[in-house]
């Protein structure tokens, strides 16, 4: 399937979902509020668990041989393994259902790690050396300077509007040294260098996710520069979670491509709910088009 052909149905899609939704009503107002954020992961606990992980992993799964495994969800929390030593203060950002968090601590028992979330987790489950804090993310007062050895964030900061407070407060954390490993989206270019069906699927994407308009690559390496932060690796994973996004596809084809069951969803469900089906239904197009991306981003602190 080449680029041309996706981007034409992402075309299609939009047309087709035009004749029965109010596209421009459905992505008018804020979709990202602390409290939409919350509301968000709350309706959809239960879709997360069924199409994502029963373990509680929220993350697409990367899939390097090209066939969609369980296996594949440990691929980031791997990656940050390698970066954490025997005593090290390990910080997550949107830790989620505590299930990268719980992974990595019970590896590193010496090491102390802290979790930041806007859901209550339940810490009775957490391993001993897990703190978990219920709140944004964006100020961790809790955190002295320069005290955190590595810190992450797996498809979380697409949500926030105001990534470089966030970076910020990364910078400030941080150790001299310290890393930040980061798996998010991007756009490929700037959202005003689409076609308007291609930025109405991007809204609809974005709305979806109750995420900040997705910002370009440009734009994010920017972000990370701006708050002091050196990019040490960046990787491209696209390919590698298209077995999983093509899996949601078929998740959320049977309301996109019937209306009436579209209606009755709407009309009976909560609308974060359902329109994070249309984000599994646009996700693969987009990614096979070249449109969206999956990245790997390494950052550091400066040691100087």
């Amino acid at each position: 399937m080449n680029k041309r052909y996706s981007i034409y149905q992402l075309h299609s899609k939009v047309d087709a979902m035009a004749k029965f939704i109010d596209l421009e009503k459905l992505i008018a107002g804020e979709k990202n509020s602390l409290d939409q954020i919350r509301s968000y992961f709350k309706i959809n606990h239960w879709a997360y668990k069924h199409y994502h992980s029963q373990d509680g992993f929220m993350h697409f799964r990367i899939s390097m041989n090209g066939t969609f495994t369980d296996e594949d969800i440990y691929h980031q929390p791997d990656v940050v393994a390698e970066y954490i030593k025997d005593g090290d203060l390990v910080l997550e950002l949107g830790c989620g259902q505590g299930a990268n968090i719980q992974y990595l601590a019970h590896s590193f028992q010496e090491s102390s790690f802290v979790g930041v979330d806007l859901i209550p987790l339940k810490k009775d489950k957490m391993p001993q050396n897990v703190t978990i804090y219920e709140q944004d993310y964006s100020s961790i007062p809790q955190l002295a300077d320069n005290s955190v050895d590595v810190c992450y964030a797996f498809e979380t900061i697409v949500h926030n509007t105001d990534k470089e407070k966030i970076y910020r407060e990364v910078y400030r954390v941080l150790k001299p040294g310290g890393v930040m490993i980061i798996y998010d989206y991007a756009l490929a270019s700037r959202f005003e260098t689409y076609d308007p069906k291609i930025q109405m699927a991007i809204a609809l994407a974005s709305k979806g996710g109750a995420a900040a308009m997705m910002e370009s690559l440009e734009e994010l390496n920017n972000h990370y520069t701006n708050c002091g932060l050196e990019i040490e690796k960046i990787t491209d994973y696209t390919t590698n979670i298209l077995p999983d996004l093509k899996h949601l596809e078929r998740k959320a084809r049977r309301a996109m491509v019937h209306p009436w069951l579209w209606k009755i969803e709407k009309a009976l469900l909560p609308e974060q709910f359902v329109t994070n089906i249309i984000l599994g239904w646009l996700g693969y197009d987009a990614a096979k088009a070249g449109i969206g991306c999956y990245k790997e981003w390494v950052l550091r602190k400066p040691s100087h």
